[in-house]
């Protein structure tokens, strides 16, 4: 999966990311990334992962509803949705089968390692068109 948008975060957004995936531990952690349609990343969106009661924790799942009211608030910003984040208790930061298959074209899709309530290892994917 190769593409040649790119983007940044910043550092705030990037250790706020951090310090959430880390309290979800051990299951997974999920968000949203927002900022400019050029790629700047300056807002995270924590969200509640509605999968994390799932006897494996392995997987995650945004509320529709939640996922368009933050929408809302982005734009209220001047900020779009830009990508989503989650992490991989316990496993590297590479894409699953199913992560492949949910993607969206375009969008930043950043996954965390995290061991033992640490983040470690973080990789963005795109998928291109």
């Amino acid at each position: 999966m190769t593409s040649h948008r790119q983007f940044k975060i910043t550092p705030p957004a990037l250790e706020k990311m951090k310090a959430h995936l880390a309290g979800a531990y051990p299951h997974e952690g999920c968000g949203i990334l927002a900022g400019y349609d050029g790629g700047l990343i300056e807002e995270i969106f924590c969200t509640v992962n509605g999968a994390a009661q799932e006897r494996s924790g392995r997987r995650y799942e945004i509320d529709p509803l939640i996922l368009y009211e933050l929408e809302r608030k982005a734009e209220e910003k001047g900020y779009c949705i830009l990508g989503f984040y989650h992490s991989h208790p316990d496993c590297r930061a590479v894409l699953s089968p199913e992560d492949s298959e949910h993607m969206i074209p375009q969008m930043l899709y950043v996954i965390a390692s995290v061991y033992k309530g640490k983040c470690r290892e973080i990789r963005g994917y795109i998928k291109d068109l």
